[in-house]
């Protein structure tokens, strides 16, 4: 007798056979995250779709790209791979794989070319459909070598009948350059591309801009993080795009039961959030990788405000705004980052331009003096309870000159009423170090009162979440990132605690703490 999993593998396999005669550009199986995918593209300009392992996302690809070619004539489509061999092996594989069948067989007219072979993938890199639709399958390092490979080609159809697709890029590590000039070549039909990726090894910096800010529509449970809603359709906020998340399960022919089994026995929660349901938790190359959204952002509205000691952090610097970091810590050394400046509402601290981080609108100053931001402050905190204030030690101390000669931006602030003090001077190192202590917890197990981290962040502190995911220190000094993340390492290194205030009160007639 066989086993019960394969006999439910054989009914689902029969089952989507059966569905598919009604169309006959369907082969095989259609999963139905794959229409998802597909409507998505009908309304927006780009499709990122993230999958765990054996998500189907090649096959999702190859299904879209022939559909497309078979239902909308005269389409043409780009197809890149990460180079020569993987477009044989995978890419052009799956497509031929969802060829009609009629059409696996050698083309050779006068309108239609069609060679395939296992060895060589298809003849001439190329598929020439009888209605007049082309696809055309190059590789990332083509386009790097030669960025006029492009050039001329009006990508898509005139007049679609189906999601109007006329690119696929598979697997992209690259930079923006590739995106902008497919977005050109897009434009003229109004063709749609899909982004397919798998972020096993965190996500790059291009996949980053599409999931920076995204608005979650549509999420799932997660059977395997205790039924938690994770999600599985977000609108991104910056550009016309979709982000789709791919499940393993929802691909009958994954072997779902045994990796979810080999999840288990790890145990590992971002294990299983990258792998099992696509959703990337750090950048590849993030000084932070036990940073998770998911975990450590929280809604502002669940920032504890009673029994927590407030401090507040300051990274002051010279023609840009200085950065401001407002912290509370809980009964249990907690770190709750709870209010930043410049925050959005001022502008993004940082933004990608150029391959590389340069400051944004929220770094350009405004020419606040010393009261702007005494000003600034008071007006912030408000009646809440400040227990210390630290500075950066280098600038904070630093003479400057004056009307009534050299001073320091602590002597300022202290003369009009702020006391700050100077956070250690440890090297930058130790500093990371002690916001990654904060950060950690036994991954291995679920996350409860006994094993958490305590490092917290409010979803209103978006460029101080965008520095914990993108800062590398790779660019040293000059990284823009560095000014929140300068704040954090001040605070883990002084370090801030919880100050009970009963310990405060004043004791017998020698009035002692």
């Amino acid at each position: 007798m066989e086993p019960a999993s394969l006999v439910r593998l054989h009914k689902v396999y029969h089952e989507a056979i059966s569905n598919s005669e009604s169309d006959p550009y369907r082969y095989g199986f259609v999963l139905p995250n794959w229409n998802v995918v597909q409507d998505w593209i009908g309304k927006v300009d780009t499709v990122l779709a993230l999958g765990g392992n054996r998500a189907a996302k090649t096959q999702l690809g190859a299904w879209l790209v022939v559909k497309a070619c078979m239902n909308n004539p005269g389409s043409l489509i780009v197809c890149f791979a990460q180079n020569a061999e993987l477009s044989v092996l995978v890419q052009q594989s799956a497509v031929f794989h969802h060829l009609p069948i009629e059409l696996k067989r050698k083309q050779l007219g006068q309108e239609e070319y069609i060679s395939y072979t296992k060895q060589n993938g298809f003849a001439g890199n190329s598929v020439i459909f009888a209605n007049g639709s082309r696809i055309l399958f190059k590789t990332y390092s083509q386009f790097q070598q030669n960025q006029t490979v492009l050039e001329g080609l009006e990508l898509g159809c005139y007049s679609p009948v189906v999601a109007n697709l006329g690119a696929w890029c598979d697997e992209y590590l690259g930079g923006p350059d590739l995106i902008n000039t497919l977005s050109f070549r897009l434009a003229t039909r109004n063709a749609k591309m899909l982004l397919t990726f798998t972020p096993i090894d965190g996500y790059t910096e291009t996949v980053r801009q599409y999931l920076e800010g995204a608005t979650t529509i549509e999420e799932k449970p997660a059977e395997l993080l205790n039924n938690r809603m994770v999600p599985y359709v977000q609108r991104c906020s910056k550009q016309d795009a979709a982000i789709i998340y791919l499940h393993t399960k929802d691909n009958p022919f994954s072997g779902y039961e045994r990796v979810a089994k080999e999840a288990l026995a790890k145990g590992d929660e971002q294990w299983v959030l990258c792998r099992l349901y696509g959703i990337p938790t750090k950048s590849m190359a993030t000084k932070f990788p036990l940073f998770n959204s998911a975990i450590n952002v929280v809604k502002h509205e669940l920032i504890p405000r009673s029994n927590v000691t407030r401090y507040l952090i300051l990274d002051p610097a010279g023609s840009k705004n200085w950065f401001l970091l407002w912290i509370a810590v809980d009964e249990d050394g907690a770190f709750w980052v709870y209010r930043e400046w410049p925050d959005v509402n001022v502008g993004d601290w940082a933004i990608w331009a150029g391959r590389k981080w340069s400051y944004g609108d929220g770094a350009k100053g405004l020419g606040y003096g010393i009261r702007d931001y005494i000003d600034l402050i008071t007006r912030s905190e408000d009646t809440e309870q400040i227990f210390e204030r630290l500075i950066d030690p280098r600038a904070g101390a630093a003479k400057r000159p004056g009307l009534t000669g050299a001073s320091s931006i602590i002597e300022e602030l202290e003369d009009v009423g702020l006391l700050f003090v100077p956070a250690p001077g440890l090297d930058i190192e130790d500093g990371i170090q002690a916001i990654q202590t904060k950060m950690a917890y036994n991954t291995k197990i679920p996350v409860d009162s006994a094993n958490h981290p305590h490092f917290y962040i409010s979803d209103r502190c978006a460029n101080t979440i965008a520095a914990l995911k993108e800062y590398t220190g790779a660019a040293g000094p000059e990284e823009p990132w560095k000014d929140p993340i300068d704040c954090l390492r001040y605070a883990a290194t002084t370090p801030c605690v919880y100050i009970d205030p009963a310990g405060m009160k004043t004791t017998g007639k020698k009035r002692g703490y």
